[in-house]
């Protein structure tokens, strides 16, 4: 079963440096110097690392691992927008009371394979993970389990959750709900959430078909690490203040949907099936008058395969399906044909074994905060 706090079910890596001991790494890293511009980390260093920053603004241990490993798995797939890049914005959630660090989720439905918590402003992967390991134990007994998170604040990757639970024997969909950052279809402002969707399912040549992706054509965080690194966007990725189409990231203000109204009406029904059935609405709140909400809303979905057929016939289904298609006939000048999430994982291995590069600008945010909180700064690779 995976516990409240585990993250990655299954996950090996660095197996021979526990994060426990990398938690009591010495002080007389602090100073280390920087040698090179995009430093390099095994998984379990920058874990540490980020976890003791969060340790340092008042979270406890297994909450502090919980951000980090949730962090790091973003990373260490290629995907920097959700990855330990967020720290700083997880900090200043802290410092504006939207995130709190000792908190607690809440169990407040217990029926059969329903639950509900109430995060209570915990850090998202903290909910996340406790409602992921909730929704494992019921699907146990029921053969399904759904998990519902209302008032918690950024969760980060949402494959990181579903990637978790199939390694467990389970599909899984999870979906997110958020303020609005994203214009609806013929809309010119804010009006829905990106509402990232996750759906993985064990088999595939990587273990894991993992589908993770946000309804808009980039997501936020690809959005502002744009605006930081001043890169131009994909056409029909954004607005501007008066509504119009740009690709430049100082002039875009809303995102727009994936498929127009397609992606806006997803984001829409995401909302209901998330927000309205865990009784906090986000955009009804935000978009109303008075603008107040809170961060995310989540539904996590588990089924047990092995309650439907032998869970190894149903791999071997997979397995089947995926080398079909990735042997169908190519057209003209594509590349070779990738299964959903097969392009993280083959990066999440080389990077196991290689290490994990933090960006330049991330970095300096890291010792930044780290200096201001007299935490450790690591050695680099």
């Amino acid at each position: 079963m995976l516990a409240a706090h585990s993250g990655l079910a299954g996950n090996k890596r660095d197996a021979t440096v526990t994060l426990g001991d990398q938690l009591k790494a010495p002080e007389q890293g602090r100073d280390a110097p920087l040698k090179r511009e995009s430093p390099i980390f095994s998984e379990s260093l920058l874990r540490a690392f980020v976890a003791r920053l969060f340790m340092a603004r008042g979270m406890g241990a297994p909450s502090a691992e919980a951000v980090a490993r949730v962090l790091v798995w973003a990373d260490s797939r290629g995907g920097e927008t959700h990855g330990v890049s967020r720290t700083a914005h997880y900090f200043g959630m802290i410092d504006k009371g939207a995130m709190k660090p000792q908190a607690e989720p809440r169990l407040r439905v217990d029926f059969g394979a329903l639950a509900a918590f109430d995060a209570e402003g915990a850090a998202g992967p903290v909910a996340m993970l406790k409602a992921l390991g909730e929704a494992q134990t019921r699907a146990r007994a029921h053969g399904i389990g759904l998990a519902l998170v209302g008032g918690a604040t950024h969760a980060g990757a949402m494959g990181c959750y579903a990637e978790a639970a199939a390694r467990e024997g389970f599909a899984a969909i999870v979906i997110a709900a958020g303020p609005p950052l994203m214009a609806y279809h013929g809309a010119r402002i804010p009006s829905v959430s990106t509402a990232p969707i996750a759906i993985a399912v064990p088999g595939g040549p990587e273990g894991v078909i993992l589908l993770d992706m946000a309804s808009s054509r980039i997501s936020n965080g690809a959005l502002k690490h744009a605006k930081r690194d001043g890169k131009p966007l994909p056409e029909g990725s954004a607005l501007d203040a008066q509504g119009r189409e740009t690709s430049d990231p100082a002039q875009a203000e809303v995102l727009l949907p994936v498929g127009g109204p397609k992606g806006a009406g997803f984001a829409l029904m995401v909302e209901c099936l998330t927000s309205l059935l865990a009784g906090m609405p986000i955009l009804s709140r935000m978009l109303g008058e008075g603008k107040k909400g809170h961060g995310q809303n989540a539904t996590i979905i588990l089924i047990d395969i092995a309650r439907l057929r032998p869970q190894q016939d149903f791999v071997a289904d997979v397995d089947m399906l995926a080398d079909i298609v990735k042997r169908l006939p190519r057209a003209e000048g594509a590349p070779e044909l990738r299964l959903p999430g097969e392009r993280g994982a083959r990066l999440a291995s080389q990077r196991q074994r290689d290490g994990v590069p933090v960006s330049a600008k991330t970095w300096a945010e890291l010792v930044e905060l780290a200096t201001k909180y007299n935490v450790a700064v690591p050695e680099t690779a």
